[in-house]
């Protein structure tokens, strides 16, 4: 199995944890409108569950948005460079991304191992599963990020050529 499936298995994996969390904050957020504006009572858990679970969604669907290229960036000398030229550039930015990816998996797990003891104020759990949110999506940007560098790094030394590696959005780096 070659690496480019392995990682489209788990960016399968990641997207389908992502609707799962999307669906559980609807229902959350959906079953307070609905206890408001019904029962006129309201549900005290309903936000702090919606908010915890979007920390969640928001930082795994980041894990995607490295793979495909989908975060901010500036293209205007990218393009006008060759494609050896890019294929550097987008080098040595995935090893910038790693060493960032890296500080967030260490410091993430420390702040993460500190707020075990803090609780959350309505559902009374430890607030450190809201925070293993930083090292856990670290660790999945560092591993589809050295696929990135991976590719960039074959494609500048001429192993790989033709498929562009991680395309910015809107510029036909079309995504599954």
């Amino acid at each position: 199995m070659n690496m480019t499936r392995c990682m489209d298995m788990l960016e399968t994996a990641i997207r389908w944890t992502v609707v799962a969390l999307l669906a559980v904050m609807v229902a959350a957020i959906g079953s307070q409108v609905f206890a408001r504006y019904i029962f006129q009572q309201s549900l005290y858990w309903t936000e702090e569950l919606g908010r915890h679970v979007m920390v969640w969604m928001i930082f795994l669907a980041s894990v995607l948005c490295v793979r495909r290229g989908f975060h901010l960036s500036i293209t205007l000398i990218k393009e006008r460079l060759s494609r050896n030229k890019q294929a550097l550039l987008q080098l040595l930015g995935a090893i910038v991304l790693a060493y960032f990816f890296y500080m967030m998996i260490v410091h993430g797990w420390t702040l993460t191992q500190k707020t075990m003891v803090q609780r959350s104020s309505a559902l009374h759990y430890p607030m450190g599963y809201v925070y293993a949110s930083l090292p856990v999506s670290g660790l999945l940007m560092f591993i589809v990020n050295l696929e990135v560098m991976i590719k960039a790094g074959l494609e500048f030394f001429g192993q790989r050529k033709g498929e562009a590696v991680a395309q910015p959005a809107g510029t036909g780096g079309g995504s599954k």
